[in-house]
């Protein structure tokens, strides 16, 4: 089945080149992440980011086409963020230690996720609006699906073996696994963050040791 295209317009109009112009994008991003936290994903609006920011909404149009797409840029920046920490960790563990080192450091991987999302302004409640807000939903599944691609490359080449159905999959289930955690260690005040960090840890270390020991 094809898939249809979004009905809704998510890309900015005019990515800004010019300093002052930049200043407004990025005041408009940091509006919405305020108000995310203090109103929600329903109520946010184009006049309330406007108002934050300090423009009008007509000049707020000039960036962006509706209140969704300054929220699809928000996400983006934040799945940006996000890969850009898992490929950091793991370029410096595997050239330390290659996929042992890997497994006994999925712990600091989770936690630096977890913090960086936690300090972001709004970090939370992005997160919230890529899974429930339909026509965010997409650049949310494409940021896993790049993360899992890459995570089976790198798997396939360090085992010498060719990156596979089955271990695409592996992949994927291990990445939408981690931002769970993550999740859960944000989202839910009566559990203890470093105890779902460790315990998430601990289970893909055992995952990913049983798929190592059979190759």
């Amino acid at each position: 089945m094809t898939k249809t295209r979004p009905e809704v317009e998510l890309l900015e109009k005019n990515r800004p080149r010019q300093e002052r112009a930049k200043r407004t994008y990025e005041n408009i991003l940091q509006a919405a992440a305020e108000l995310l936290v203090e109103v929600g994903v329903e109520r946010i609006s184009t006049n309330l980011i406007a108002e934050r920011a300090g423009i009008t909404v007509p000049a707020l149009y000039r960036y962006f086409p509706n209140k969704y797409a300054v929220l699809y840029a928000l996400g983006a920046v934040l799945m940006e963020r996000q890969n850009a920490i898992f490929e950091q960790w793991y370029e410096c563990h595997l050239r330390a230690g290659g996929a042992p080192a890997l497994l006994d450091n999925i712990y600091e991987l989770l936690k630096l996720t977890y913090e960086d999302t936690r300090d972001r302004v709004g970090g939370h409640e992005i997160t919230q609006a890529l899974r429930a807000v339909q026509p965010l939903q997409e650049l949310r599944l494409q940021s896993h699906r790049a993360v899992a691609a890459q995570f089976a490359g790198m798997v396939g080449e360090a085992l010498q073996r060719p990156t596979d159905e089955v271990m695409l999959m592996q992949a994927r289930m291990t990445v939408d696994a981690f931002y769970s955690m993550v999740e859960m260690a944000l989202g839910d005040d009566t559990l203890s963050p470093e105890n779902i960090l460790r315990q998430g840890a601990h289970m893909i270390s055992l995952y990913w040791a049983d798929i190592l020991a059979r190759n």
